[in-house]
């Protein structure tokens, strides 16, 4: 059965009931947001150092720099909102970030996952046949690999973010509360 969509005073209510100066809350979100900085800031590094070594700069440090990127943008996009979601359990940013966020985080993990692939691809191609590697696996189709990569990712994203599939919450198996301006929260109904 479909839950009534909260009216504002409701929303009101369920912000007001967070409790944002509980210690342990805040102690856990700090540990999060020392993590995520971790995060940004190696991955900046990895990139720095093949953009400004020339040594650096070789076929497989362009599948490193791509999965850098791709964790970067974890970092940058994804975690700070997750880490609030987690600790307060509440979603404060609205339905379109929501979407975006929920978008974001499916493309730039699947663009992880997919470049952690290419890597494997292009180590066991240089194991397996050291003489012809650099035929093989040239600039050029390590580029098309990591566009190919990008653009796989995206597509596996895209579709939920313009409503692909979408359950209505009584078409589902799921007991939905939510709101227009906190996104939606769900706990499984029991059978």
């Amino acid at each position: 059965m479909r839950e009534p969509a909260m009216n504002a005073s409701a929303c009101a209510a369920l912000l007001d009931a967070v409790p944002w100066d509980d210690p342990y809350l805040l102690a856990s979100l700090l540990v999060l947001g020392v993590i995520d900085v971790m995060v940004v800031v190696g991955n900046c590094l990895v990139i720095a150092a093949v953009f400004i070594s020339s040594k650096l700069r070789s076929v497989t440090n362009l599948f490193i720099v791509s999965l850098a990127v791709a964790d970067l943008m974890v970092g940058l996009a994804v975690l700070p909102f997750s880490a609030m979601w987690e600790v307060f359990k509440v979603w404060i940013f609205g339905d379109l970030w929501c979407a975006v966020w929920l978008a974001l985080d499916v493309w730039m993990c699947t663009a992880s996952i997919l470049n952690l692939c290419a890597i494997s691809l292009d180590r066991y191609l240089a194991v397996t046949r050291p003489v012809t590697y650099p035929s093989l696996m040239s600039s050029a189709r390590a580029k098309a690999l990591i566009a190919g990569v990008w653009v796989l990712s995206f597509v596996i994203c895209f579709p939920p973010l313009v409503g692909w599939r979408d359950k209505r919450p009584d078409d589902a198996d799921l007991s939905w509360f939510g709101n227009d301006s906190l996104g939606m929260v769900y706990e499984p109904t029991e059978s």
